[in-house]
């Protein structure tokens, strides 16, 4: 089952997404944004476990939501 979301984006997001249709990686940009976000979440799957790993261990690598560490990795 899928759902429509609304999202706004950058115009630079979407023109390297549209370059990525028109080169024939993606049929859509809907199959494209499907595709990296899926990614994305791979990514942050493996973020968790990396973070549950270091608090069972006692050594934390943050000390703040993992949210919020990705939320501000985009300003450096």
């Amino acid at each position: 089952m899928s759902e429509v979301v609304s999202v706004r984006l950058k115009r630079e997001v979407i023109r390297e997404i549209d370059e990525l249709v028109s080169l024939g990686l993606f049929s859509s940009r809907n199959e494209a944004l499907s595709f990296i976000i899926s990614e994305g979440l791979k990514e942050a799957e493996e973020w968790r476990r990396v973070l549950d790993r270091s608090k069972k261990v006692g050594v934390p690598l943050l000390d703040k939501p993992l949210e919020d560490f990705l939320s501000e990795r985009d300003r450096y």
